[in-house]
């Protein structure tokens, strides 16, 4: 039922698909990782039912036009009894913002580090995607697709089905490149995986605007990279002391 909105938007546009240039598009992240080694058997179980039963996955939105695209996590819904799920209240909630212009290929990424939160600007690093030749249309995540590969600058392995329906090189978390959008991506590395998969598209008003975000200290993402690590130096050394309590 979660693709019936789009299924049926597709039925109706049919040809004029092609023209799609503005719009959202909703993704499920779905993180693959290995048990913490230090919990009991009866707590790992516990575990690996709460990733099978989606308690980690998060639902991001990727807003697009010809000249730049936006994706960033959504707030998690609420429950009955008021909380926010598995993730708690909205000192959780992920700040992290993706943006990529197009026209001028420059990245502006939002990162939130504990409570501070940087701007970095730099450009934009496209994968050097691998499409092979001759494929059939795949329907395997709800549009005509095709497959690439590629590794991430960063090293990460990713595969990627794009659809040339949304004839731009978006995609989730940054990613893009392509001759269409992305519709469903995998970006593995050591062992573990996020995957995200769209959930919904809706095409907007041509007058929709894009904003880059502006909420944070400048800095390179070099200097970030330093920062992000110290941050998971400290961590480290607090699970050692609880291993060791």
């Amino acid at each position: 039922m979660k693709y019936l909105s789009l299924i049926l938007f597709l039925l109706l546009v049919g040809p004029l698909g092609a023209q799609i240039t503005h719009g959202t598009i909703d993704y499920v992240e779905h993180k693959e990782f290995p048990v913490y080694e230090g919990m009991s058997i009866d707590q790992k179980k516990r575990m690996e039912e709460m990733k099978a039963e989606g308690a980690f996955d998060r639902t991001g939105r990727l807003t697009f036009d010809q000249n730049a695209f936006k994706y960033q996590q959504l707030q998690q819904e609420q429950e009955p009894d008021g909380r926010r799920g598995w993730w708690g209240n909205d000192e959780t909630e992920n700040k992290n913002i993706y943006y990529t212009d197009i026209s001028d290929s420059l990245v502006t990424d939002q990162r939130q580090i504990m409570d501070r939160m940087f701007i970095m600007e730099d450009k934009w690093l496209q994968p050097e995607w691998e499409v092979p030749a001759n494929q059939r249309a795949n329907m395997a995540y709800t549009l005509p697709s095709k497959v690439a590969f590629a590794t991430s600058p960063e090293g990460d392995t990713l595969t990627a089905y794009f659809t040339e329906t949304i004839p731009i090189g978006i995609g989730p978390a940054g990613f893009g490149g392509l001759p269409g959008a992305i519709v469903y991506l995998k970006v593995q590395n050591e062992g573990m995986y996020t995957e995200y998969t769209m959930k919904t598209m809706q095409p907007n008003p041509a007058e929709l605007s894009l904003v880059k975000p502006t909420e944070g200290d400048i800095i390179t993402r070099e200097k970030f990279n330093k920062v992000a690590e110290k941050r998971r130096e400290v961590m480290e050394r607090r699970r050692r002391g609880w291993d060791r309590n």
